[in-house]
């Protein structure tokens, strides 16, 4: 029998379904500024990450390279998708924004648990169990049950609920990436005064300003006629000097970076950015669920 004909004869189950997504949504709504004030404080931020911090702490740097270089590929994809050439939005998104953390994991996991009633690793069906505990209260649940599972399951779904967790974590993650390049550029512009994005190039600058400042120091007619005639004949650059200053100034980055992580959770906290942007991820979470009924033919009120 066709899912639509079967759907037709489940009664009044099928006509409150939308009531059971409202009455879900609204309860994970309400945990919201209790989440919020229980993981990302200075304190809660710093024990979520320090169980991966070493981790994190090498993904830092290379995610912050990346952040920009994103970004703008991502706003020329959407230029492109506005006047007609709809294939570099769709190369976007299969493009990672980044190298997941394991702080990142762990947020995801909470929002999973505690917010959204959604045990991810234990679930057979990519949807919330407690969404679907709300759908099992309704008499008659068992056909609008077994059709939502079946669409949740097919892989003909545009947005799966992950993917807005995808989405919402990124997006979180990108404030401090993008804050991990600009201090790269900092870096180049203070060192070398350009603004290269290389931290071989900085490593290399920074080596060769050295071995041109003790050159010059030990030149038998002083040290200004040194600096002169050592910019005119540039002395070696130590290839280990080069490394060293390399390590240096990943290990800085990565620092800077993870410092940026965990106090800009706190900030945002206050701000109320974090309350937010979770409002805004309950939004999309409801329209996907909606979406997905119309989809299993769920007739909604």
């Amino acid at each position: 029998m066709e899912p639509a004909a079967t759907l037709e004869r489940t009664g009044p189950a099928t006509v409150h379904v939308d009531r059971c997504i409202e009455a879900y949504v609204g309860r994970c709504r309400r945990r919201i500024p209790a989440f919020v004030e229980s993981h990302f404080s200075l304190r809660q931020t710093w024990e979520l990450q320090r169980p991966t911090l070493w981790l994190d702490l090498v993904l830092a740097p290379l995610n912050a390279a990346w952040a920009l270089p994103y970004v703008a590929l991502q706003k020329t994809a959407e230029g492109l998708e506005k006047v007609g050439y709809l294939a570099p939005a769709r190369w976007m998104k299969q493009l990672p924004s980044n190298i997941k953390t394991g702080y990142q994991v762990r947020i995801e996991r909470l929002i999973c648990r505690e917010l959204l009633e959604w045990d991810r690793d234990s679930s057979p069906v990519p949807l919330p169990q407690g969404f679907l505990q709300e759908l099992e209260t309704l008499p008659g649940s068992a056909p609008p049950l077994e059709a939502l599972r079946r669409e949740a399951t097919s892989g003909k779904r545009t947005r799966p609920l992950s993917d807005l967790l995808r989405q919402f974590s990124t997006g979180r993650a990108m404030v401090s990436d993008v804050a991990g390049t600009l201090l790269t550029l900092g870096m180049s512009w203070l060192t070398l005064g350009n603004t290269s994005m290389s931290l071989q190039g900085i490593a290399y600058g920074v080596a060769k300003q050295q071995a041109h400042d003790r050159a010059a120091s030990r030149f038998f007619l002083g040290k200004r006629l040194g600096s002169r005639f050592y910019n005119a004949f540039p002395p070696d650059v130590p290839q280990s000097r080069v490394h060293l200053i390399l390590v240096l100034l990943f290990v800085g980055l990565a620092a800077a970076a993870m410092a940026c992580t965990i106090f800009s959770d706190p900030i945002r906290k206050m701000l109320g950015f974090h309350r937010n942007r979770l409002e805004i991820l309950l939004d999309d979470v409801e329209k996907e669920l909606i979406v997905l009924a119309h989809k299993a033919s769920i007739p909604l009120s």
